[in-house]
């Protein structure tokens, strides 16, 4: 789990609940981790003995400077005397990373200690290969593999590096800096290959009861002369202004999304404005959202959440959108028309450099060929599309990207359609589980249909808008007649075929039903989408302590409990908010305060970070697979947004 992210476009970095660098990004935000889940961090040598600040001695408080997605992480060792101040930035012109440190005796007499810094870096995702020596040049340690070049230095007001060492880590026994570091004092070893690590130092005097300034910072780069370079250019600037700068640059992005929040509390809000940050940071300057950053996932599934889905990036980009900045969110759209099929679908999802992502989606199933989608994919960036050109009446964006975006993602939906039924066509549901129609994918595209009809009349295209408009009308049709179920009186999740190949409606209560009316194809007090989402919200709520509403029973991802009857999976960000927007979506004050409990109950569940993961432990709260979901970011946006504007069309506050 990561609880701090960082993010300019090209460099990102996450953060563990110990301050530990775990994840390092470059050149692409999500797209090569060179931290690899290892980790890098600092400590120091005091009282004759070694302390990393990863260590439970250290008390951890986790934060941002207000309004900002620049640290302000509080770290305190009485045993050692010793409490921390830790800010850190990313530049946004260069691919930089800062450091500031202040230092704090607790004692009340003067004291010499050394602070060390410790480097495990896996360049590439593969820990072989790498080198790392000191540079004579820049008095810092470089580390290198194939054209990635990371070069870390430190000083303070009174000098730099005064000691280095390089190793090697977890090969054959060895140990590597880390052990070197145990005495305070480094081996000056200026170089080691294959699988390395390195450690900088420097000494610190602090007066009694006083307390020292120190930097560290790290630049990458594509050969040695350019982070020799960069490392000049930032000892030409004095880095506490530097800083500044970033704070200033920050709190003027986010001005752009100051509102009247109404009755939200400060916890609330906090998490509305760390959610657009997190979102931010997680773009990569392609256009690509990284689902999840966190490498964590990967130790355990030999893969990762570092790809764009086009849905999450749909959602994403809808939040931003919502939020007041839709030039962000044209740059994922802009990412979508270079990574869109011929054919006018999405794959399951990409790397930010629009290469195809690794997927489990066959093309063939007994011996007939299919197309391995899910077309809510395709469905929802039409529908955020056409929900920004609604918010902004961006006919340019519409113009520019009709031809290669918006006119064969329609013409896909309009041609990819079940003829039995009338619905759209087999794909993978959202959960990427099981294949055939479902509710979700059908409200997704025909809400895509109804907008898309919008945006081909802008682009003088009638005969596309026409053909949109009959083919929703015969998918909402279909809804009526193949999804619904009197006998029990709500909607199914969806129609899959039986061992005979007939289709057959699948009655499971499923968290995905808010499709049926979250993109226009039904009315929220619709009878049918009520007594649909009153059994999802019935049996679908986890009955622990904890609370929070699961994908559908019997969720199997991530299981912690047999207990069905009461836990019938683990509870989601997602699925909660999505609970929540319906009772804001039928409004009154009683439905208000369901969705403000719910509303508080996702901030209530944020990691120290205020980063929001994919799931929670159904019996003891804690985060469970990744963290941060970008997802859950940008529905907590969307939610919020939602309640503040029926609180104001109600005159409720």
């Amino acid at each position: 789990m990561r609880d701090i992210i960082l993010g300019n476009g090209v460099m990102l970095l996450n953060f563990d609940e110990n301050l530990s660098l775990r994840d390092l990004y470059w050149p692409y935000g999500g797209f090569e981790n060179h931290g690899d889940a290892n980790h890098t961090n600092f400590g120091f040598f005091a009282d004759q003995r070694m302390s990393w600040i990863f260590s439970p001695d250290w008390e951890k408080k986790l934060d941002y400077v207000p309004d900002t997605s620049v640290t302000r992480n509080r770290a305190v060792n009485n045993e050692l005397g010793l409490e921390v101040i830790i800010n850190d930035a990313l530049h946004s012109a260069e691919d930089l990373y800062l450091k500031k440190i202040v230092v704090r005796n607790l004692r009340p007499y003067a004291r010499n200690l050394q602070i060390i810094f410790y480097q495990d870096f896996s360049i590439r995702g593969i820990e072989a290969g790498d080198s790392a020596f000191y540079d004579p040049r820049t008095g810092g340690v470089c580390h290198y593999k194939k054209g990635c070049y990371l070069l870390v230095n430190c000083r303070t007001k009174f000098g730099g590096v005064d000691q280095y060492s390089t190793g090697i880590k977890r090969y054959k026994g060895r140990e590597g800096t880390f052990k070197d570091a145990e005495d305070g004092c480094l081996s000056l070893n200026p170089i080691a290959d294959g699988s390395v690590d390195s450690a900088i130092g420097l000494p610190l005097e602090l007066g009694a009861l006083g307390e020292s300034e120190v930097y560290f910072w790290l630049t990458a780069g594509f050969g040695l002369t350019e982070v020799r370079e960069a490392n000049r250019r930032f000892l030409t600037k004095d880095p506490e202004e530097w800083l500044e700068r970033r704070i200033r640059h920050y709190r003027s992005w986010i001005m752009r999304a100051r509102r009247d929040f109404g009755n939200l509390s400060p916890r609330q809000v906090g998490l509305y404005k760390s959610s657009l940050f997190t979102m931010r940071s997680s773009m990569d300057r392609s256009g690509a959202v990284m689902a999840s950053s966190d490498a964590d996932n990967f130790l355990v599934a030999r893969d990762h959440y570092m790809y764009f889905w086009p849905r999450d990036g749909a959602m994403v980009a809808h939040g931003l959108d919502m939020a007041g900045y839709p030039e962000e969110a044209r740059r994922i759209y802009s990412f979508c028309a270079k990574v869109i099929s011929e054919e006018g679908y999405f794959l399951q999802r990409y790397n930010p450099d629009g290469s195809p992502g690794c997927t489990w989606h066959p093309m063939v199933i007994e011996g007939e060929e299919i197309v391995p989608i899910q077309e809510d994919e395709t469905a929802l960036v039409l529908w955020a599309l056409g929900r920004h050109y609604q918010l902004y009446n961006d006919a340019e964006l519409v113009r520019e990207l009709y031809r290669q975006l918006i006119r064969p993602a329609l013409n896909f939906m309009t041609g990819y359609l079940d003829q039995e039924t009338g619905l759209v066509g087999p794909s993978w549901d959202l959960w990427e589980e099981r294949r055939g129609i479902t509710a979700f994918t059908c409200g997704a595209v025909y809400g895509a249909l109804i907008l898309g009809a919008d945006m081909a009349r802008t682009a003088r295209d009638e005969e596309m808008a026409l053909l949109c408009e009959n083919v929703a009308a015969e998918i909402r049709e279909g809804m009526v007649r193949h999804l619904y179920h009197p006998g029990l009186g709500r909607f199914v999740r969806g129609l899959f075929w039986d061992e005979r190949g007939k289709l057959v409606q699948d009655s499971v209560l499923d968290a995905s039903m808010y499709g049926l009316f979250a993109f226009g194809a039904f009315s929220a007090n619709d009878v049918r989408i009520c007594r649909t989402m009153q059994a999802i919200e019935a049996h679908l709520w986890c009955r622990t302590e904890v609370g929070g509403l699961a994908r559908y029973i019997g969720d199997y991802y991530y299981r912690v409990s047999d207990d069905i009857e009461n836990v019938p999976g683990n509870p989601w960000i997602i699925t909660t908010l999505w609970l929540a927007d319906w009772h804001i979506a039928l409004g009154g004050a009683e439905n208000l305060a369901r969705a403000y409990y719910l509303i508080d109950w996702v901030a209530g569940h944020a990691r120290p970070g205020n980063l929001l993961p994919e799931q929670l432990n159904p019996y003891s709260g804690d985060a469970l697979s990744v963290c941060p979901l970008t997802w859950s970011h940008s529905t907590y946006v969307k939610v919020v947004l939602d309640y503040l504007a029926k609180c104001e069309s109600v005159n409720l506050s």
